[in-house]
Order: C-alpha cells, then structure tokens, then sequence
C-alpha cells in the first residue's frame, strides 16, 4: 500500500524529451488501415457505403468499427495486431503544454506496456490524423494546415517522435508526387517547418505507398530546455476503385 501511496513505482523525474517509435509498430498500423480500407472499399462496391459521398467523421467512424473487427481477430487478420490494444476514435488528449485539454485525434493505435519506452502511456501512442483529398478539401490547406500541422505546433503526438497522416483521396492526387509538389510552396513549407524532402517507405502490405516528412519542432515541453525537436509523420493515402472526381490535387490552391 505504501508503494501505491507514495508513487515508489514512478521514476525519479519525467522524460523531458520525446520518446521513440519503432518504425516497425507504424508497419503494423499501416498495414492494419490498408486492410480496413479495403473492407470499406468493399462495401462501397456492394452498395452498402458512399466513400465518395461519405463525410471525413463517417468515412473514418466506419473504418474505426472494421479496425475493431480486425484486431479482435488478432495476428489472424494482421501480424502484430496482438502487440496493440483496441483503437480509439477521437480519444481526447491534452496538447504538449496542458492549456487545451480535449484535443482529439482521429484514430490513435496504443502499443501494449513496454513497446514504447515512457514514464507515461497515456501520450506516448501513435497518433493519426484523417483527411479528405478532393476539390472541396484541397491539400495545402486541409491535409496540411488542417491536419499535418497538428503534429508540428505541439497539439498531437507531442510525446512521442513518429506519428501518422492518412489521405481519403477521392480525386487523381497521388504519393510522392503530390505531396512534394505540395510542399514546393514555400510558405507552406516554412509554416510546417519542414525538414529535408518527402521521403519513401516501404508500401502496405497490399502495395499501398507509404511516405515520409519530417518536420521541426519549436515548442518546448513542460520542465524542458530544448525545444521538443524533430517529428517524422508517415503518410498513407487511401482509394476508392475509382475517383470519385476529374480534379488532380495538383490543381487545387491553399
């Protein structure tokens, strides 16, 4: 009792800095949504769901009870899944210094006790932001401004140096290459502080390209001297069989 009293348990100070995810774990979620999607893609197909007249919240809310479904059937349906606790949709989390306390990421992925090193499992997850990609959701401004940013200004993932940015793409916009020339304005560039270029994974296990950017950070977490420093987001965006639209993501401005 004494030890539940006294917190004996805890370490003698919090981490002050961000802590690792294997990139490995990401592997898993990856291949996790690429699986759901497909499920989803498959009631579109039988008429059961409209990915292209679906909103952001309905799109992701269905893909949320499909990933239910897919890790209550374990390592089965995906390797790795056992190394995961059940999904959350829109969990609320407090960003990095405490003054917003509801913030709510679309789907967050939290690794059993152990896989990720912390003094603290409730930030310590893998964070994902859902958006839209279409004529009506424009790339610099809602997937980047809207979402992405999330990651860089200290609202999300805050603890953690490796989060995840998915893409309903509903028009013809396509990874690497929308993305960089995304990322050629530089204002937009300068505002999510990013680092370097936009970097290629290892697909999906059902070849879905998988890419990377890595993005500076200048906040600083509570107790810290040094800002929160660099943050890695993979990008995984998702497709209907057909485009729902002519628009290409090339076209659209912020």
């Amino acid at each position: 009792m004494s030890g539940l009293m006294t917190r004996s348990w805890m370490r003698p100070a919090p981490a002050l800095a961000p802590v690792s995810i294997a990139p490995s774990l990401l592997t898993v979620v990856q291949n996790t949504l690429a699986m759901a999607w497909r499920e989803l893609v498959q009631d579109d197909q039988r008429g059961q769901f409209s990915i292209c007249g679906a909103t952001e919240d309905e799109i992701t809310e269905r893909l949320y009870m499909i990933l239910g479904e897919i890790h209550a059937a374990g390592d089965a349906a995906v390797l790795g899944m056992s190394k995961f606790e059940t999904p959350v949709r829109e969990g609320n989390v407090r960003n990095f210094d405490g003054k917003h306390l509801d913030k709510q990421p679309d789907l967050t992925f939290r690794p059993l006790r152990g896989y990720i090193p912390t003094h603290n499992s409730v930030p310590a997850a893998i964070f994902i932001e859902c958006k839209p990609i279409d004529s009506r959701h424009p790339l610099p401004s809602t997937y980047c401004r809207s979402g992405l940013l999330r990651f860089v200004n200290g609202d999300y993932a805050w603890a953690v140096d490796r989060a995840m940015m998915v893409g309903y793409v509903r028009n013809s916009c396509y990874l690497p290459g929308g993305l960089a020339t995304c990322f050629s304005n530089g204002q937009l560039a300068l505002e999510l502080a990013l680092r370097g270029t936009v970097g290629v994974l290892s697909p999906t296990a059902f070849g879905d390209p998988v890419c990377q950017t890595q993005h500076d950070r200048g906040f600083t977490l509570p107790g810290g001297l040094q800002p929160a420093g660099m943050i890695t987001v993979h990008h995984l965006w998702l497709y209907p069989v057909e485009p729902c639209e002519r628009s290409r993501c090339l076209d659209n401005s912020s």
